[in-house]
């Protein structure tokens, strides 16, 4: 499978089939109901996040990259992928009144975890000056990097709780001798 810009031909990516017409419109709406906050995501933004990752792999035939651009009046600049690259390429147009510099780059990593690749830093380094926060989206999680001072903020996301604790052997023979349970934290069970 070809996971670069070779799959962008004629205008148009290899293959693409839309299966969400408003997959954009989406995005945009939720974007324009929330204060979009960065470089650090607030719950609303992680929100927004969310959207943008659902669309990147349910919204066309196959997961998809997207990456969606706020520029410095908040307006939104979107495009669709392959499985491994995404750009604007054949799709410049879509760039039309952009004004940098660019609050946030977000794009996603449809096939697992958030990371920046060589071709991202490649990207954040050519925008240097013009880009003042990058985002990238994987399964259950995210990290949002603040491109001046370097600072990075990445969160995973999952069910945490604390595993059941194995009573040790002489807590259970003491239990059998007093005839009651004993808790490990003091209180009686």
């Amino acid at each position: 499978m070809k996971t670069d810009e070779t799959e962008y031909e004629n205008g148009t990516i290899e293959g693409l089939e839309i299966k969400d017409e408003n997959w954009q419109e989406d995005i945009r709406t939720v974007f324009n109901a929330i204060e979009f906050k960065y470089p650090f995501p607030d719950p609303q933004t992680e929100a927004f996040f969310t959207v943008i990752w659902n669309k990147s792999l349910e919204a066309f035939d196959s997961p998809r990259e997207v990456q969606v651009l706020v520029d410095a009046k908040d307006d939104l600049y979107i495009s669709v992928g392959t499985f491994g690259f995404v750009s604007f390429k054949n799709q410049g147009e879509q760039l039309d009144g952009m004004k940098t510099p660019l609050k946030c780059w977000i794009h996603t990593h449809p096939f697992g975890r958030a990371f920046f690749s060589g071709t991202d830093w490649k990207t954040i380094k050519s925008w240097k000056g013009m880009m003042e926060s990058a985002t990238v989206l994987g399964d259950n999680q995210f990290i949002s990097y603040d491109c001046n001072s370097e600072i990075a903020k990445k969160v995973q996301y999952g069910i945490y709780k604390q595993e059941p604790v194995e009573k040790p052997e002489w807590v259970k023979t003491a239990e059998e001798v007093i005839g009651s349970k004993i808790s490990l934290d003091g209180e009686e069970e």
